[in-house]
């Protein structure tokens, strides 16, 4: 028998829904009203993205994490950015890091900048965590770097 969900999720769920809903409409709204303004047409998807993301999380299961006897480092990587979630956070944030950049005046080449800085510094911490797993794995358990 399916566990229902609980009040904390149904309220993370209707917050969601009800944002995005709300995201979307203001959107198309103000794309309406203003059809050159960019940052209405990117706001559009993020209202509809923030919905996806609500429902996807009311569908997780609480079977989906790692088991108690299961070793979580060995389970394999759910690929690029890890589990659907991850994938449509990082979406909608990088999506409301441009749509903010804009409505506070910022230039559309500075917004991007902004934005692809948030994605390089993940790519850099991704590589750094790679580099300290290999280097624990080929020395041992490496304590911090004292040199």
């Amino acid at each position: 028998m399916p566990q229902r969900p609980s009040k904390l999720a149904r309220a993370i769920t209707a917050s969601f829904v009800a944002g995005g809903v709300t995201v979307a409409v203001l959107a198309v709204v103000a794309a309406v009203h203003d059809p050159t303004s960019d940052a209405a047409w990117v706001a559009i998807p993020l209202g509809v993205l923030l919905v996806v993301w609500g429902v996807a999380f009311a569908r997780m299961r609480a079977d989906d994490g790692p088991d108690e006897d299961e070793d979580v480092e060995a389970r394999p990587s759910n690929g690029f950015l890890g589990a659907p979630l991850a994938r449509l956070s990082w979406v909608i944030a990088l999506l409301a890091g441009y749509v903010a950049a804009r409505l506070v005046g910022r230039p559309v080449d500075s917004s991007l900048v902004a934005v692809g800085s948030v994605v390089a510094l993940w790519l850099v911490n991704r590589a750094v965590d790679r580099w300290v797993r290999r280097r624990e794995a080929r020395d041992g358990d490496v304590g911090p770097v004292t040199d």
